[in-house]
Parts: C-alpha cells; sequence; structure tokens
C-alpha cells in the first residue's frame, strides 16, 4: 500500500488513523500471520476493490479489506523465525542444532520484557519443525495428523537438549512450571545452576519433591562446578536420610530413588572411596528386602511400577546382587507382569547377561549363573509357555507385536505371531473395555491401536490359519467392546482380504442390526437390569475367579481354571448378545394395537380342530410367558396369526406337528389391563 491509498482508507475509515504505522507495513511482499488463516505473504494491493491481496499457505489469492485485518494481520519482519523457517531454513537449522541455547538467547534478547513463555516457546518451536496448527492444505485428516506427528517427534526430541542445555546456561532464568517463563538475565546478574537449585532445595519441605531437586543438582553438576555444592554435600546427605527414613509420604519406591539419588551426590565426598555410600543406612537393598517381606508376590511388582524410567535398569541390577539364586526367575516375573518401556528394560536387560556377565553399575561385580542356560531361549520359552496358559498380559503382546520384526527380538518372537495370539490380543482388549465401564476416559486402548494401525498384523497372524478359525476371531472381534465400529469394519477388511467367507458373517450381523424389535417398557428395564449386573457383578467378579483359579498350579490340567474361563466366556457372549439387541429395540406401550385384526398387543379367544381352547395373549419380544399363555410375537403361534380376523382359519407346524386355528374373539391387551 502507498501512502495514497493509505489516505483513502483512513477517510474512509478515519478510526484507522492510529494505525497508519501499522498500514503503511503492509508492503507488497511483507510477510504475515492472522489469526486463523495462518502463514501468510502480501502480493499486492488491489486499488479497484480496495483490498490487499494475500498469499496464505494452501489458500492463495485471498483478499482482505485493511480496515478489517488491522488488529487481526500481524506484519512480520525478515529475521522473524517463522519467515526464515521459509526464507532461510538451512542455515536457520544450523544455528539450531549447534547453538541451541544461545538461539532462544537471541529470541529472548529480542522481546521487550527479555522472557518469553514456555506455551509461547514451544508453540514457536513446533513450527520450526514443520508442525502445523491449522490444516490450511486440505489434506486428508489421517495424513495430517501423520506429518504433524512426525514433526512433533523431531521438536521434542531437539526442545529435550535444549532445556537441558537451557538449564546449565548462567544468563537464563528457567521456569520451574508451564506457568512460568524464561527470562534472559541482564548483565552480572548470572546465577550458576548448581547455586539455583540448592537455594531452591534448601527453600523447599516436601521430602518428594527434595528428591528431586537433588537428582537435578546431581545432573547440573560438572567435573568443574563439583566445589560449588561439595561444602552442602553433608548437609543433604543427613536431610535426605531423614525424610527416607521416616517421611511418611513417601512409598517404597519414592524412599528407593532417594536413596539411589542421595548415593549419587555423596561419592562427590568420598573420592577414591566411593563403596563407603552403600554402607549408609537405610541401604537400597534394605527397601527392597522390606518390600517383598512385605508382599512376597507383588512387592517387587509394585516397586517397578513406581519407579522413575530411569532407574530401571539400576534396580534390575540390584536383584541380580540382592536374589543370586533366582534372579532371573524374579526379572521373568517382573516381565511377565511388565508394561510400557519396562518390558524392554526387562527383555534388554536379560539378554545383555548372554553377551557380558558383568554388573551395569557397580565395577568388578559379575552377575552370577544359576544354571538355566541363555537368557534367550529362556524369554522365548517363558512367552509360549504364558500365551499357552493364557496369562499373556496385554502390555507385553503390544510390546511383542510392535517388537516382532526387528532384527534384535524377532528370533524370540516369530513363532510367537499366530491365531494363538490374535485370540489373546482381542481377550486383552476386552477385558480393559470392560475395566473402562467404570471410569470416565478419552485414553485410547494401545492394543487396539496397534492392531488397527499396523497394516501388516492381521496378515502375519493369520497366514497360516484355517478359514474356520478366522471366522472365529472374526466373530470375537465383531463382539469386541474395544472398537468403535468403523475401527472393526477396517479390520475386518483385512480377514476378509485373506479369507473371503469372512463376508457372510459380516453381512449377517448387519442384517441382524437393522431388524427392529418391539418390546414392552418393563422388559427393557428388566434387561438394561441384567445387563448393569453382568458389566458391574458377574464379570468382575469372573476374572476374580480366573486369576484365583491361575493360583491353582499347571492350567493345562486346572479344571476350575477351564471352568472360570467358559463362565467368563459365557457372560461375555451374553453381555454382547443384550448390547446389541438393546441397540435394535423399539419401545412400544401397545395403545396402538388395532381392535379388528390381531397385532402387537392383542389377546385373542381360539379354537382347534379337536375343540380344543386357548386365550393367546401376544407381546413384546422378550414378554414370553407360556405357562400364562403369554407370547412373543416372534413366536411361530403369534406370527401365525399376526394380521388376521375374527373368523379365519391359521395353521401352525411345529416340529411336524400340524394344528389349525379358528379365531373366535380380538380384544386389546391395553384395555383389558385398564379395566383391571
Amino acid at each position: 500500500m502507498n501512502s495514497e491509498s493509505i489516505n483513502k482508507v483512513i477517510k474512509k475509515h478515519p478510526k484507522l488513523a492510529s494505525k497508519r504505522e501499522k498500514l503503511e507495513q503492509m508492503q507488497d511482499g511483507a510477510y504475515c500471520m492472522h489469526g486463523s488463516w495462518g502463514f501468510g505473504r502480501i502480493k499486492s494491493y488491489d486499488e479497484n476493490s480496495g483490498k490487499l491481496v494475500i498469499d496464505f499457505e494452501g489458500m492463495p489469492g485471498h483478499m482482505m479489506d485493511p480496515a478489517f485485518c488491522a488488529d487481526k494481520l500481524e506484519i512480520l519482519q525478515p529475521d522473524n523465525l517463522l519467515v526464515r523457517y521459509r526464507t532461510d531454513r538451512e542455515a536457520l537449522e544450523k544455528e539450531m542444532k549447534e547453538s541451541p541455547a544461545e538461539f532462544v538467547e537471541k529470541y529472548l534478547d529480542k522481546k521487550s520484557d527479555k522472557s518469553a513463555s514456555v506455551i509461547e516457546l514451544e508453540n514457536l518451536f513446533k513450527q520450526l519443525f514443520g508442525y502445523k496448527f491449522v490444516n490450511t492444505e486440505n489434506l486428508p485428516e489421517k495424513e495430517f495428523e501423520k506429518q504433524n506427528k512426525a514433526a512433533e517427534k523431531s521438536y521434542r526430541a531437539w526442545w529435550n537438549k535444549t532445556k537441558e542445555a537451557l538449564f546449565r546456561d548462567q544468563r537464563v532464568a528457567c521456569p520451574k512450571n508451564k506457568s512460568e517463563s524464561y527470562v534472559l538475565r541482564g548483565e552480572g546478574e548470572e546465577i550458576r545452576p548448581e547455586r539455583e537449585v540448592l537455594r531452591e532445595y534448601f527453600l523447599n519441605r516436601e521430602p518428594k519433591k527434595k528428591i528431586l531437586l537433588a537428582e537435578k543438582l546431581y545432573k547440573t553438576a560438572t567435573a568443574d562446578s563439583v566445589e560449588e555444592i561439595k561444602a552442602d554435600l553433608p548437609k543433604i546427605k543427613d536431610e535426605l536420610t531423614e525424610a527416607i527414613k521416616n517421611a511418611r509420604s513417601l512409598n517404597d519406591a519414592d524412599r528407593l530413588h532417594g536413596i539411589w539419588v542421595r548415593n549419587n551426590l555423596v561419592r562427590y565426598l568420598y573420592p577414591g572411596e566411593e563403596d563407603k555410600v552403600e554402607e549408609i543406612a537405610p541401604r537400597s537393598k534394605d527397601i527392597i528386602a522390606a518390600a517383598v517381606e512385605r508382599d512376597p508376590k507383588d512387592g517387587l511388582n509394585n516397586l517397578a511400577k513406581n519407579l522413575p524410567t530411569s532407574y530401571l535398569e539400576r534396580f534390575l541390577d540390584l536383584l541380580t546382587r540382592i536374589f543370586s539364586e533366582d534372579w532371573r526367575d524374579r526379572i521373568l516375573d517382573l516381565l511377565k507382569n511388565s508394561e510400557g518401556r519396562f518390558t524392554k528394560e526387562c527383555v534388554d536387560y536379560l539378554l545383555s547377561w548372554d553377551v557380558s556377565r558383568e554388573s551395569h553399575f557397580v565395577k568388578g561385580s559379575e552377575i552370577p549363573d544359576d544354571g538355566k542356560g541363555s537368557s534367550r531361549q529362556l524369554i522365548k520359552n517363558s512367552f509360549k509357555r504364558w500365551l499357552e496358559e493364557q496369562t499373556l498380559r496385554g502390555p507385553v503382546i503390544l510390546w511383542i507385536v510392535k517388537s516382532r520384526n526387528e532384527g534384535k527380538y524377532s528370533d524370540m518372537l516369530q513363532d510367537l505371531i499366530g491365531q494363538d495370539l490374535m485370540s489373546a490380543l482381542l481377550a486383552a482388549i476386552d477385558d480393559e473395555a470392560l475395566q473402562r465401564e467404570t471410569v470416565i476416559t478419552t485414553a485410547r486402548i494401545p492394543l487396539a491401536d496397534a492392531l488397527s494401525e499396523d497394516r501388516e498384523l492381521v496378515h502375519d497372524m493369520l497366514k497360516d490359519s484355517t478359514a474356520e478359525t478366522a471366522r472365529d476371531l472374526a466373530q470375537t472381534l465383531l463382539l469386541n467392546q474395544g472398537f468403535e465400529d468403523l475401527t472393526k469394519k477396517s479390520i475386518l477388511a483385512r480377514f476378509i482380504k485373506m479369507f473371503p467367507s469372512v463376508q457372510t458373517l459380516v453381512a449377517s450381523k448387519s442384517d441382524e442390526k437393522e431388524e427392529r424389535l418391539f418390546v414392552s417398557s418393563w422388559s427393557l428395564e428388566a434387561r438394561r437390569a441384567e445387563l448393569e449386573d453382568i458389566i458391574k457383578n458377574q464379570l468382575p467378579e469372573s476374572k476374580k475367579a480366573i486369576e484365583a483359579a491361575r493360583e491353582l498350579g499347571d492350567l493345562r490340567e486346572n479344571s476350575e481354571y477351564k471352568m472360570a474361563r467358559e463362565h467368563d466366556e459365557t457372560l461375555t457372549a451374553r453381555r454382547a448378545l443384550l448390547e446389541r439387541e438393546m441397540g435394535a429395540v423399539q419401545v412400544i406401550n401397545f395403545s396402538d394395537t388395532p381392535v379388528d385384526k390381531v397385532g402387537i398387543g392383542s389377546v385373542v379367544d381360539l379354537t382347534n380342530d379337536a375343540g380344543e381352547s386357548l386365550t393367546a395373549t401376544i407381546l413384546g419380544a422378550w414378554d414370553s410367558d407360556t405357562a400364562k399363555n403369554v407370547f412373543s410375537y416372534k413366536t411361530p403361534l403369534a406370527q401365525a396369526l399376526l394380521e388376521h380376523r375374527v373368523g379365519e382359519t391359521v395353521k401352525t407346524d411345529i416340529n411336524g406337528h400340524v394344528i389349525n386355528w379358528k379365531i373366535q374373539n380380538i380384544k386389546r391387551f391395553i384395555d383389558l389391563q385398564q379395566k383391571a
């Protein structure tokens, strides 16, 4: 826009006089950012229409009236990072990679208050890695999500390293939570990070927070800065030791974490004599011994679930020294009950013993041989046994299917990838969906997502199966509560591609779903009560019975376990049937029952060829009570009578027994109820 154009705009909209400087920036070629349309570049100003022509990404040639975008359109300078991302990307990425802390410092230095919030920085840096908040290019939703996920992964790796560099930067004050900001300190205000952490540590009184701050101090300390903290280490040692012993707010995992943090720091007090640290009570082995004594079955599992992930390998290494005779049995039990990163940690630790028997954390200490041979074969045999016993848990199945093609693990896992694992996988998904029935959550089921997103998984697990087995598994999938309908259809399409006969199953289920069931309000309430009892009471009790039966020994010879599983499968099938039927019901109150012909809600007086009389009441699909001559409209007798009138004769043929019935009279059930 030139001066003449700006004058015209201001003359037409006098209030814009205060925005002249902003309007003057709206020059051809200027880069801009709009709240709704995103990043763009001003192409020109169209004098005829009085509008700016802006090329937004994914929407070129968009026209905007400067009078209405003066407040919404931000003009970006050439050195703006988002502009540089598009005009000087190679140099920008080089700066970010080589000097991440300095890169952030320069950004903060350009800010008027020398600060930026965590959210501001994160949103900006995400975009520098290609993340887009608006789908301006109208990509398919899945492709848009895929690109954003890849961009966020790259950004997150860089930002995590950058935050560490910023923490060590004396010129930058780092926020303690997301509501605070990064602030660039002025000259003479620099503070060594060790002193900053120490100050926060001694101001804090919460034991768990002090452990985390002490850990932060250890991670901050370097060979050059140890003297900054050395004088304070005896006090830190005493404080942490006291908290580990007596703080009621700490659980066993917190105490173990605290001991390791304390020991890491206190080693600086004993150069050359680090072994002294291991004798400071309480010791890590004392915490583990107490946890196992208190809960022999789940003590170690509970510790592992609550430890920070960065200490899991150290935890496993400690077990080899405490339980020297059966350490692998202990770790295998942890593996069986593991989830997330800990599954991989257990597998990797066991496999490392096949390569080297040295402790990972205690120099010169050898991990003992328990006489059980190769860990690789031991893991393989354990997975196979758990699958046969039907005790393979969902999180471990998830790791197996995700790791099946990795060279490091494939020889252990390939034999597991089959129809039995598919059955176990579907059962685990259904179990998790059941457990979520009484919990309000938007979290997805990871195992269900893996089956949906891994396009080769169905093929890999069913490639050696028969069509009959595939059909059974497809039936199980149809009844599974852990998938949305669209996801089921997508997965079933992969079944059908391998086994076309599965298509008939899908078609029949579709037909069933379309058929409406006419039911009375009281029978619907009874079914709802039954379904609620199954979900809230019977199925949870059934799961407990299965777990109790597992404790009785070898599952292949365990009749109690088999009976418990069969009962559970019966309940699950009944639940699926009820949910499917209730999704197709239409409640009727019988007020529309005709008076001149038989309908749902009719009471019909009948006589047969033998002169016998019968008064039949025809009600909803779930109302049959033959002892009282009440029949569902879906029964053979009712189906024969529907739509017929007084004086007509109908024939029923039930299992070859033919009877002719003459309709003598028709009344309405609702009228009789009102008179009663």
